[in-house]
């Protein structure tokens, strides 16, 4: 999945409409179920005891999914108040889209049912949480934007998300003028 400029821009333009796309998160419950996120993903649900069955690093995969949606609902809620200036704001932006490009891998890797590219999954997405943590804390913390470094992805990583990271700092850098 490559991400187009309009699926982007309608990312941002959207990005005040804040939701959890967990239903059930699959830890704490007997299943997995997400809401649509539209132009990214559909509605999808499993049973997480069958998963199990067949790939047991799946109660790793849901853990991650848990804590994405977490972050991604706190920078959505925190991006308002955020002034257009704060280079925070452009980072927290990308950040949050990395986020719904990851979800969007995991859901499209399990519904095909390519349990070895989940496994690759889950060692890119927590290196990008590693990452997210680092900043959303540093932001949270009144960290000074220059005091962190800037928001990098390896490229093996961007690969495999499909991510263009000039061509969404690009569009960042059309949207916040």
């Amino acid at each position: 999945m490559s991400f187009s400029t309009n699926q982007f821009n309608q990312y941002l333009h959207s990005s005040n409409f804040c939701k959890k796309f967990l239903i059930k998160d699959g830890i704490l419950s007997s299943y997995f179920e997400v809401e649509t996120h539209q132009g990214f993903f559909t509605k999808t649900r499993c049973e997480v005891t069958s998963l199990k069955n067949s790939f047991q690093q799946i109660g790793e995969s849901l853990s991650i999914l848990k804590n994405f949606d977490s972050y991604q609902y706190l920078i959505c809620t925190i991006l308002p108040d955020i002034p257009d200036i704060n280079p925070f704001k452009k980072v927290l932006q990308k950040i949050r889209f990395i986020i719904i490009s990851s979800f969007t891998k995991f859901i499209n890797l399990l519904h095909i049912k390519d349990f070895e590219a989940i496994q690759k999954w889950n060692l890119f997405s927590k290196k990008i949480l590693e990452v997210v943590a680092e900043i959303v804390n540093s932001f949270r913390q009144g960290t000074h934007f220059t005091e962190i470094s800037e928001f990098k992805l390896d490229q093996e990583v961007s690969i495999f998300f499909s991510l263009d990271i000039e061509k969404i700092d690009e569009e960042l850098n059309r949207y916040y003028l």
